[in-house]
């Protein structure tokens, strides 16, 4: 599952999966729309935004999540982070996270390694196609990839 703030490169980050495969919904939850959503390397990718994973409709959802990818943006500070990550380990202490920073230029990468939280991968501000849309480099997505099959596998 993909989470985090509004503006924080969630639709970035699933854009820029090498490939872009139907999705399949996991087994034993209700019925949503998701607005962005597929399958990548033999994985199942879903975007829930900050506000509706916070909200207790989408709680099986979380539930079924077998890693979490929060994505925040690096400007915002790793306390922008905090109350999604707490409600994150909540619902589900034993899935691991994997924390993606986006639009990352530089700074103490260690600032990011919170509880709860088993791995931090960066991204660069990427390629910007048009005011509301950016792709990630693709070797930053590759990297990305290998470490949520690493901590899927674990």
């Amino acid at each position: 599952m993909v989470t985090g703030a509004m503006g924080a490169g969630k639709s970035t980050l699933i854009r820029s999966l090498p490939e872009r495969g139907v999705f399949t919904p996991p087994p034993d939850v209700p019925e949503m729309f998701l607005d962005n959503a597929c399958s990548c390397q033999g994985q199942q990718f879903y975007e829930i935004d900050e506000p509706t994973a916070l909200g207790g409709r989408w709680i099986d959802w979380l539930g079924a999540a077998n890693a979490f990818l929060l994505v925040a943006d690096a400007e915002a500070g790793p306390t922008a982070v905090e109350s999604l990550l707490a409600r994150l380990i909540l619902v589900s202490a034993e899935t691991p996270c994997l924390l993606v920073v986006s639009r990352w230029s530089g700074g103490r990468r260690n600032a990011w390694q919170l509880p709860g939280v088993v791995a931090v991968e960066l991204l660069s501000p990427g390629t910007v196609l048009d005011e509301e849309r950016a792709l990630a480099q693709p070797e930053e997505m590759e990297r990305i990839l290998t470490r949520l099959q690493l901590l899927e596998a674990a």
